[in-house]
């Protein structure tokens, strides 16, 4: 009963230019109640100060407004950020836009993999996820501003073979967040979406001789808890926080206070899904799905990959897929917008770093990402654009280590107008960017990479289908009504290599009704 603690009187344990690690993804684990208190304690004393933050996913809600990470985007509060991902935290990408802080972006499961080195008593991690993209010293090492200019990541060769080294930091304080504490500081997760973070950064904060603060919504008395649902010892636990306002600061999701069947409760009927209307999203959709092969285990991103699944349940074959979620569930529905990161009905849910072990070591089938800018290396970026920093989040460790990686985006962006009729492609309104591009910002996948790994890399869009070759970027697929040099060529920033035998994409993406996706999956059961 010595750790219960209210939140104004935990955070004091933190000291000036401490190491603070958090869980969180978005909204689901994040211990919002004890931002908020380490936020007022700045604003009313100027300390702590000096922090460096570190998570492994964007924590906050992708809406915006004073939530996540943005609570501690005061001058002063913070030295340095090492993220998986800024695309919820908008005044931390303006403070290190304006250099007002250092800034690092590492991949979600390296950020948790490190962070279970240092709970081993490691210094660091020795990685092949990253080479060649910009966490590669020989790109920019991670850094996100001119004001980051300490190497925390290092080019190592052992045995002939290159790795990526990633410091770990020592772990001042460990934020964390679960449903459950009883009077001996152990934590429950059972009305969460997933463990996020917290084990390895209670571990690594112990391990560093650090100190452990958990939010939580329930207090029990010793021993109501059954010991095989403790997620987080109470022997790593410093200090007990009952939330005050769940509502506000302890919900599921940014979209979901509490739902049973995204907490693993129960099972609830997904009901029958409304089938997409025929636009662009749906083709490249479509055309995404013929890549699948029975009972895949896939990951899908955010954006045009998510209609791989809306095409699988209209077509019937829904059976046919296995997803999972970045945030640790394997199985089930993945749940869309505010409450994405979460699954309704999984079939079981671990942590991070569980989960990242599982998408290095390749076991997926494909998976299915977004296509943002793309060079003729086939080189892609998705993670920064100007002064926008989404940030790489789960997407270098998914992208370099998935056996067949499949691109899904439209082929130009900003005010792209398209119809689809009589079977064909129409372009009523071109886009005002260029995807297809001579150079693009920063390297989130590296295609030179990916052919050293032996991967299988396809770019689909609503007029084109490219493959990643040896020499380059080639063109294997048109759409019907599509003109090569009009609508592909004038449209890309290079040459694509052109296949001797481009192919027309079949006919019936681009026709109402069922597209046989069924019989295209079944065909190669025997291959």
């Amino acid at each position: 009963m010595l750790k219960l603690r209210t939140a104004s009187e935990a955070v004091k344990m933190i000291k000036d230019g401490d190491t603070v690690v958090t869980s969180g993804f978005m909204l689901a684990t994040t211990p919002e109640e004890l931002f908020i208190a380490i936020e007022d304690r700045f604003m009313e004393t100027k300390a702590p100060k000096d922090l460096t933050l570190m998570c492994a996913a964007g924590v906050g809600d992708l809406r915006g407004g004073n939530t996540g990470l943005n609570h501690f985007a005061h001058d002063g509060l913070l030295k340095r950020v090492i993220v998986g991902h800024f695309g919820s935290n908008d005044q931390i990408v303006r403070m290190v836009n304006e250099n007002r802080i250092e800034g690092y972006n590492w991949p979600q499961g390296i950020v948790s993999h490190v962070l279970r080195a240092r709970g081993n008593g490691e210094k660091g991690l020795l990685s092949r996820v990253g080479l060649r993209t910009y966490m590669d010293p020989r790109v920019s090492g991670s850094k996100m501003n001119d004001l980051a200019k300490e190497d925390l990541v290092q080019l190592v060769n052992l045995n002939g073979e290159d790795y990526l080294y990633y410091k770990a930091p020592n772990v001042d304080i460990a934020i964390i967040r679960g449903t459950t504490a009883d009077e001996l500081g152990n934590i429950s997760f059972e009305d969460e979406i997933a463990l996020s973070m917290a084990r390895v950064a209670a571990l690594a904060a112990k391990a560093s001789g650090g100190k452990v603060i958990a939010q939580v919504k329930n207090y029990v008395k010793a021993g109501q808890i059954e010991a095989k649902l403790v997620g987080v010892c109470g022997i790593f636990v410093d200090a007990v926080v009952i939330t005050r306002d769940i509502d506000k600061n302890h919900r599921m999701t940014p979209g979901s206070l509490f739902d049973q069947s995204m907490a693993g409760h129960r099972q609830v009927p997904t009901g029958s899904r409304k089938p997409l209307e025929m636009s662009e999203r749906k083709v490249i959709g479509r055309r995404a799905a013929m890549e699948l092969v029975p009972n895949s285990v896939v990951n899908l991103g955010i954006g045009v990959p998510e209609t791989v699944s809306a095409v699988a349940a209209e077509e019937g074959c829904s059976g046919d897929l296995v997803m999972t979620v970045e945030a640790g569930a394997i199985g089930g529905v993945p749940a869309g917008g505010l409450n994405f990161g979460a699954s309704l009905n999984p079939w079981s849910i671990t942590d991070e770093p569980t989960q990242f072990d599982f998408y290095h070591s390749g076991y997926l089938d494909v998976t299915f990402l977004g296509l943002a800018e793309v060079n003729h290396s086939g080189d892609v970026n998705v993670s920064k654009f100007g002064p926008r920093i989404p940030g790489c989040g789960g997407f270098i460790d998914i992208s370099q280590s998935t056996k067949r990686v499949v691109y899904c985006g439209t082929f130009t962006a900003g005010g792209l107008e398209v119809e689809i009729s009589d079977g064909k492609v129409v372009i009523v309104k071109e886009g005002k960017s260029k995807k297809f591009k001579k150079g693009i910002e920063q390297i989130t996948f590296s295609g030179k990479q990916a052919l050293e790994n032996g991967q299988e890399v396809i770019y689909i869009t609503e007029r084109a289908v490219f493959a990643l070759t040896e020499e380059g970027l080639e063109l294997r697929e048109i759409a019907p009504g599509i003109d090569l040099e009009k609508h592909i060529l004038s449209q890309m920033e290079f040459d694509p290599i052109i296949a001797r035998d481009v192919k027309v994409m079949d006919r019936n993406l681009f026709e109402d009704g069922l597209m046989g996706l069924k019989g295209v999956i079944e065909a190669k059961k025997n291959r």
